[in-house]
């Protein structure tokens, strides 16, 4: 019979609707639906993480996510208020302009503080100015509603320092030992390895760090996203940023006891706490099985000794007086690879070999990281010494539009010549070619060679939507890293914004593409010379001879 039917299929059906809607972002045709999915959602998270006397919200590490409690509230409203009628089915998604029920989108920045972070303001109060859902509550609503900013929260060991009760307890009177924590530090991460020689270089900008919790689970969860065993690593506490001048020289970093909280440790050195806070995370050399700042921090190992393929820049290196013999018509190609070689940070990628820790053979855009390895052969070939004599002699002084003769040596890039043939048979003759059209080749194999990205993750192009352009241009290049992170990237790319504007309804919807080069038109002559002799009639007088430029 159809009720059996549908008693038996409702469990399918529900799972159906389930991944459609959280996996897929499918949003139902009914705002009921959308109420059943939301409540299954929360059924099973309640069923994997259930209340105990002791864990109102689950165990520790449990993620929350928080919502704007007046949109919840008026989603929740409206769901409701609508199921069972004509307008259970009433959507506006596919207008243009119209809003999803007529809700609009979720907006949780009434609920940040003005620190440019996702840190929440003080004194915010649950149910009244915000809720709290299950992740993948919040990934269903925002894949139909779209908006944000996405806020999440782990739950903690619960130490309130006057004995109060939770704040997310409906009774006062009940206690719980791990709650949500609201307010964690936000610090600012740098990552030091072999590769970087010790020095630290950016890593993370305010990311969340609780402040109850030990430093081994943060250091679990950064090992973690760099697929690296969290015994290769360990944690600093940086009193100065680099690049910037140190406001006491006696301060140096400290090595933080992964078996206690940041707040301990802060206040044991009589660190205050509202402070900015910047901590190293340093990863140890698996082959040597060294730190690379030493086991102190004081002695670094890496400028001791250099381990497997990894080489500082000096010592080997000359002074990159080179030439390339040119052959045939090769001249684009001798002045480009030239301007690479000569671009410093680019050059001291190749000649450090850190360069071998970023191939990409699994691209499948790029070349199996050849063009890189050939690209690398030359360029530490055009900066190797070739035990050239210094001269002590003056320097000769050269007449203007003469030359003096450079006792230099020359390479014949025949074998990078080939291999770029057989990567781009545009390249294969000896034929003339535009140095820019090279470049261009160049950049960009180079990129995905050395790409770190394994697999390049969807990303839809966001629209402007009214937003300014200082917060759209960071969405479109965040959006660009998560795909395309590589030297070539990181020296040659930049963003160029495009506008487009409706001619009928005048909506204006801004783009910021990133580019590494522009091909710019030469602007066109519209006047032409003409030249003109004047043979004077009068005689003694003298013949002129003049040139007029006129339009065409």
């Amino acid at each position: 019979s159809r009720p059996l039917t549908q008693k038996r299929l409702g469990p399918y059906l529900m799972e159906l609707r389930l991944v459609a809607s959280i996996l897929f972002g499918i949003p139902p045709t009914k705002a009921s639906m959308e109420d059943a999915i939301i409540l299954e959602v929360q059924r099973r998270h309640q069923f994997r993480y259930p209340q105990t006397d002791v864990s109102r919200r689950g165990p520790r590490g449990t993620i929350w996510y928080i919502i704007d409690d007046r949109w919840f509230k008026a989603w929740g409203n409206h769901v409701n208020r609508v199921a069972s009628t004509e307008q259970d089915g009433q959507d506006s998604r596919g207008i243009i302009g119209g809003n999803a029920r007529g809700l609009g989108k979720i907006n949780n920045t009434a609920l940040l503080a003005d620190n440019g972070s996702l840190a929440l303001k003080p004194e915010i109060r649950w149910r009244h100015d915000y809720e709290i859902i299950p992740p993948m509550a919040w990934s269903s609503l925002q894949a139909w509603y779209d908006g944000g900013p996405p806020i999440y929260r782990s739950v903690v060991r619960y130490i309130p320092s006057n004995g109060a009760p939770s704040v997310h307890s409906r009774r006062h009177t009940v206690r719980t030992e791990y709650e949500i924590e609201l307010y964690p530090f936000f610090v600012t991460l740098f990552l030091c390895d072999v590769a970087s020689k010790g020095e630290p270089r950016p890593f993370q900008q305010a990311a969340p760090v609780s402040r109850v919790s030990p430093l081994r689970i943060l250091l679990v969860q950064l090992c973690k996203g760099l697929e690296v065993d969290p015994k290769y690593g360990r944690l600093w506490m940086m009193e100065h940023i680099p690049g910037q001048t140190k406001d006491d020289e006696t301060k140096d970093d400290w090595l933080l006891n992964l078996d206690q909280n940041i707040i301990e440790q802060r206040n044991r050195r009589g660190h205050e706490l509202s402070g900015k806070i910047n901590l190293l995370l340093e990863l140890k050399d698996m082959d040597s099985g060294k730190w690379p700042r030493g086991t102190d921090g004081k002695s670094w190992t890496v400028q001791e000794k250099h381990y497997g393929e990894i080489k500082p820049f000096g010592g080997d290196v000359g002074d990159g007086i080179v030439g390339l013999y040119n052959m045939g018509n090769t001249c684009y190609l001798n002045s480009s690879i030239q301007c690479l070689s000569h671009t410093p940070i680019f050059r001291d990628y190749f000649t450090s070999k850190i360069y071998l820790n970023d191939i990409n053979t699994t691209n499948p855009v790029g070349h199996k990281g050849q063009l890189a390895q050939v690209s690398a052969v030359l360029i530490n070939n055009l900066w190797k010494r070739f035990g050239q004599v210094t001269s002590h002699l003056p320097k000769r002084i050269t007449a203007p539009g003469s030359y003096a003769p450079v006792n230099a040596p020359a390479l014949t890039p025949k074998t990078f010549k080939e291999s770029l043939g057989k990567f781009n048979d545009l390249f294969a003759g000896n034929e003339q070619h535009d140095a820019q059209e090279l470049l261009a080749f160049m950049l960009g194999g180079l990129s995905e060679d050395l790409n770190r990205i394994v697999e390049k993750p969807y990303i839809e192009a966001p629209d402007s939507d009214g937003r300014p352009d200082s917060e759209l241009a960071e969405i479109w290049w965040s959006n660009h890293l998560q795909r395309e992170l590589s030297i070539i990237v990181a020296l040659f790319t930049g963003q160029y914004k495009s506008l487009l504007t409706c001619r009928s309804c005048k909506y204006e919807s801004a783009r910021f593409e990133p580019f590494s080069f522009l091909q710019l038109p030469l602007p066109e002559d519209d006047q032409i010379s003409v030249n003109l002799v004047y043979y004077p009639i009068t005689q003694g007088s003298d013949i002129l001879k003049y040139s007029v430029r006129v339009p065409h």
